[in-house]
């Protein structure tokens, strides 16, 4: 009988100390403060085409008529969520920011909710950022901007520049 619980509990052991180092392996970024670099790690998931759409044509330092982009929320947004889950999404927003809360109720591809969380994307009426933190609410986003000449990202990390979103989509649920 004694052999039978000692057998007991170090399967509850070995199944505790499983779980523990699957969870713990999960791949977490920390809260981003500046704008992502390509030198930095992560940075496949913002300047590489194969991971992020938006890149290069809507993404920082990409030449258009009258200058140079500076930001853009979707590049920036979309980079972001997949720099927190470790890896590139399954499903691709493809159009402006203004269009990615409606196309994820349509196509049912990520849970959402009116409930800020960690990692979520926050959908505003035409721009989307990154909850890098709930209390206090912490928004991490890029805007739109071109410049004469090379200029730095814009970027903010804060309270969010819009007050009120139309929701959340959590990409890891």
């Amino acid at each position: 009988m004694k052999q039978r619980i000692a057998a007991g509990v170090l399967l509850l052991a070995a199944v505790f100390l499983f779980c523990s180092m699957a969870a713990s392996s999960k791949q977490t970024a920390g809260i981003r403060v500046k704008a992502p670099e390509a030198e930095d790690s992560g940075a496949q998931y913002y300047y590489e085409s194969t991971v992020n759409p938006f890149y290069p044509e809507l993404a920082p330092y990409y030449e258009v008529k009258g200058g140079y982009i500076t930001g853009n929320c979707t590049w920036y947004a979309w980079g972001r969520a997949c720099e927190i889950a470790g890896r590139k999404l399954p499903h691709v927003f493809l159009g402006d920011a203004g269009t990615w809360w409606e196309t994820n109720q349509k196509e049912g591809w990520y849970p959402y909710g009116t409930s800020p969380k960690r990692g979520a994307i926050a959908c505003y009426e035409t721009h989307v950022g990154i909850v890098e933190q709930v209390e206090p609410l912490l928004i991490s986003e890029s805007g739109w901007g071109v410049e004469k000449q090379r200029a730095p990202v814009v970027f903010h990390c804060g309270k969010p520049w819009h007050s009120k979103p139309k929701g959340y989509i959590y990409p890891e649920e």
